[in-house]
């Protein structure tokens, strides 16, 4: 029911610490740095072959030239080298291939004044000089503005111990040689009691603080020096107003945005293009390259060698203390497994927040409630992760309401609790004071078994959480290698704040409702019921077995009975069997029945175990990321996913029952009708005849169960439900009503000159009718007045071939409207 809780809780099993060995040694990496610099400063010594001419210019020199240089005061100047333009052609970057093109060549060669002045194994000029207004310019500055976390990344070489050679890179403007460094604690005097912030010099981190001297770790590349990260340490530099745990030194105060960064980017990108290595040093570094790898469209360039560097070592802690960053650059270059790593930690953290019940805390914050300091997420990315939240969110309430259920076992089919139902059924057909003691006391033995497991449940996610005190301990340590010190406290006190739903947020949670479970449930133990006196369970199993022999023996015939053979043996009993009448010993099997709740149970209270997830994340242990296929589908196909980018994950599956489908065909029915004409008060029938309207009957269309799409009127157009659409009308007179008549049918219409002649006949029918209700008006009073009403009669037959509205028309007239039924 559960697994071993201690210092590696939730840890891959068989997992070690061990560190993979350091990529350099220390004075090596500043070697590699320095080379590095000079690689790009001559850029064109080493890409001097190729048929496309690169042009790159720098921002022009000014009085500040000596801080716009480089680690050894070295300015950059405009840069001009070559490249292969089949090489740019075969990443099939649509943004290189319209460089290439001959509207793009044509305006570069006119702005550079290089027309006819190229040497002649040139063929294509690329000026990506980046621009220096406009909106291109304001879009490219936002992509490759540096957030905090990434511009603090280098601060994990002391507090994750990421190899220094990925991390403690410097930028490419850099002050680190101009600048006074600051004095070296003595490491060697143990006994010096002065208290001093931590500090960093260049890739190396001094950590004294008022604590203490920092301890120090030997390996065989040199000695790595610890921050002194304890849990109680940091809460009381939290109660004195500390908020940093070490002092960042001027040179790693870098702007968010640098346009020396921005085009050095580009030649370095360039570099990776021509097959030339390039030295992936600080998250800096790798997050330009990968936004500058979505502007040209040439993630595929970068790839490999961005996995690789997140990847190593303990630098895939990045994407547990960076989740929004990791999953941009894992969306930017479709990494599978960085990308649902980081979504599975971003979506908890969600969920965390919208499953509280208090209002203000559900407030926008810019600390997750297990205090990380959250990041910013493009408006794609983030509707992602709030679907997925509310999809958590509303499968670990289900579960909370179904773990509190009184009928729970009524869904799980145990057999030896659908006795205990059947039993109940029989006795309340029954009569009698002694079948009414029974069923009372069959009611008292299933709550008491139901309260068994519901109150377990209560008390694991109530705010006494005492378990598991060990790992508490671990996890704390590892929080406090990301959490800032105002944002700091312990988890123990952070999951007393927490509703049931949180706490089924939390993976210790499960575990500690399996350790609960691990002993046995009923048997030799005893009912936790409020007026039960706490009997134990075989107790109450005998008081229902001796309560329902009572019922037996008042009326012998029911152990005849069909319906109640759950109460006895296999062996029914009969009237040559002495013992016909005794009932199954025991009644109910409280072991069978703890071994099917049990089973039941084992895959929630397991479900905290990650199987499947790489990297394993170490440092968010009390995370519960273990979500489901319907928490992951909002991810694209490439990542595990279901979104197809039509948008269908995001829509229900199956529409509500109260809309749902009428009956069968190629088109969805949802029996809402749209009617013919708005309810109203104005006008009357009379002004309809007067009209001589011909309508059809009412059209049936429908109202889709998504979007008030119409299924039947029009398919193509969202129709409100308080709209009223008119159906089909033609006027007598009108040339839609004339050729209608004499219409060539379709296939399935092989009636077309029986309706013809049938509206031939109608129309005289009409005129015949108006006529004799003419006639009808006048009377027969006289030969004389029969010959005046045969002039009426004909003058109203000219009426017909008057428009309506003219001198001759009358309020006498009668017009008669024929309604064709349309299917």
């Amino acid at each position: 029911m559960s697994r071993w809780s201690s210092i590696h809780f939730n840890k891959p099993s068989g997992m070690t610490e061990k560190m993979p060995p350091r990529l350099l040694k220390r004075d090596d990496i500043e070697s590699a740095r320095r080379f590095e610099l000079y690689r790009l400063h001559s850029v064109g010594f080493e890409l001097d072959q190729g048929d496309t001419l690169v042009i790159i210019d720098f921002p022009p020199p000014s009085k500040a030239t000596r801080n716009k240089a480089d680690c050894n005061g070295i300015a950059y100047r405009c840069q001009q080298f070559r490249v292969h333009s089949r090489k740019l052609l075969d990443i099939n970057s649509p943004k290189f291939n319209e460089m290439l093109g001959p509207t793009y060549q044509f305006r570069t060669l006119r702005r550079r004044k290089l027309v006819n002045k190229l040497p002649p194994d040139v063929k294509y000029v690329l000026d990506l000089t980046p621009p220096s207004e406009g909106d291109e310019l304001v879009f490219q500055m936002t992509e490759l503005s540096l957030t905090p976390g990434i511009n603090n990344w280098w601060s994990s070489s002391g507090l994750q111990d990421v190899d220094s050679l990925l991390v403690c890179g410097h930028d490419d403007i850099c002050l680190c040689d101009r600048e006074t460094p600051p004095p070296m604690a003595d490491m060697s005097d143990e006994s010096s009691s002065e208290p001093s912030t931590p500090k960093l010099r260049n890739n190396g981190l001094c950590m004294a603080n008022g604590l203490g001297i920092a301890v120090l770790r030997y390996r065989e590349d040199g000695p790595v020096k610890e921050l002194p990260l304890d849990p109680d340490q940091i809460l009381m530099m939290k109660a004195r107003g500390d908020a940093s745990l070490y002092k960042t030194p001027e040179f790693r105060r870098i702007p968010d945005y640098c346009p020396f960064r921005h085009r050095n980017g580009i030649i370095r990108l360039l570099m990776l293009i021509e097959g030339k290595s390039v030295s992936l040093d600080s998250a800096c570094r790798v997050w330009t390259l990968v936004r500058l790898s979505k502007i040209f469209d040439c993630g595929s360039v970068i790839r490999d060698r961005v996995a690789q560097w997140i990847m190593h070592g303990s630098n895939t802690r990045f994407i547990e203390v960076l989740p929004e960053e990791a999953l941009q650059i894992a969306f930017t270059l479709e990494l599978p497994g960085i990308a649902q790593c980081a979504f599975r930690i971003l979506v908890n953290e969600l969920a965390l927040k919208e499953a509280d019940d208090k209002v203000d805390d559900r407030k926008p914050t810019k600390t997750a409630i297990f205090g990380r300091k959250l990041g910013d997420l493009p408006d794609e990315l983030r509707n992602l992760v709030q679907h997925a939240a509310l999809a958590l969110v509303e499968r670990v309430s289900s579960l909370d309401a179904n773990l509190r259920n009184p009928d729970m076992f009524d869904y799980w089919d145990l057999d030896e609790w659908n006795r205990l139902r059947a039993i109940e059924q029989l006795l309340i057909q029954e009569q009698g004071s002694r079948a009414a003691k029974a069923l009372e006391r069959v009611r008292c033995l299933m709550e008491a078994l139901v309260y068994e497991i519901t109150e377990k449940y209560s008390h694991t996610t109530s705010k006494t959480f005492l378990f598991d005190v060990a790992a508490h301990n671990t996890m704390d340590q590892d929080r406090a290698t990301y959490v800032e010190p105002m944002n700091y406290e312990k988890i123990i006190p952070i999951m007393k704040k927490l509703n049931p739903i949180q706490m089924l947020l939390c993976s210790l949670t499960y575990n500690s409702l399996g350790s609960s479970l691990d002993t046995n449930i009923f048997s030799g133990q005893r009912s936790r019921v409020v007026g039960q006196d706490r009997r134990q369970f075989y107790q109450l199993v005998d008081d229902v077995a001796n309560a329902l022999q009572d019922v037996i023996h008042e009326n012998p015939m029911l152990a005849f009975s069909e319906a109640w053979a759950p109460c006895f043996d296999q062996n029914r009993p009969s009237p040559y069997n002495a013992n016909y009448h005794q009932l199954r010993k025991p009644l109910i099997n409280l072991y069978s029945l703890e071994l099917g709740i049990k089973d039941k149970l084992r895959p929630i209270t397991l479900s905290w175990l990650r199987l499947d997830i790489e990297p394993p994340l170490n440092i968010t242990r009390h995370l519960l990321l273990t979500l489901t296929n319907n928490e992951m589908k909002f991810l694209p196909l490439w990542a595990g996913g279901c979104d197809d980018g039509t948008g269908g994950v995001f829509e229900t599956q199956i529409p509500p029952a109260l809309v749902g489908p009428n009956g069968p065909g190629p088109s969805y029915h949802t029996g809402i009708t749209i009617p013919s004409l708005p309810s109203s008060g104005e006008g009357s029938m009379i002004d309809d005849l007067a009209e001589l309207r011909l309508r059809g009957s009412t059209t049936n269309g429908s109202v889709d169960a998504q979007d008030s799409i119409s299924t039947v009127y029009r398919r193509d157009q969202v129709i409100a439900d308080d709209v009223s659409i008119l159906s089909e009308a033609f006027t007598a007179g009108g040339a839609e009503y004339q050729a209608a008549k004499f219409e060539v049918p379709a296939d399935h219409q092989s009636m077309g000159s029986a309706v013809d002649m049938l509206v031939e006949d109608t129309d005289s029918e009409v005129q015949s009718t108006v006529a004799d209700s003419e006639s009808a008006l006048t009377g027969d009073e006289d030969d004389e007045e029969k010959e005046e009403d045969d002039d009426d009669a004909d003058a109203d037959m000219e009426f017909w071939n008057e428009p309506i509205g003219s001198e001759s028309d009358s309020d006498n007239d009668s017009v008669v409207m024929i309604d064709t039924e349309h299917t």
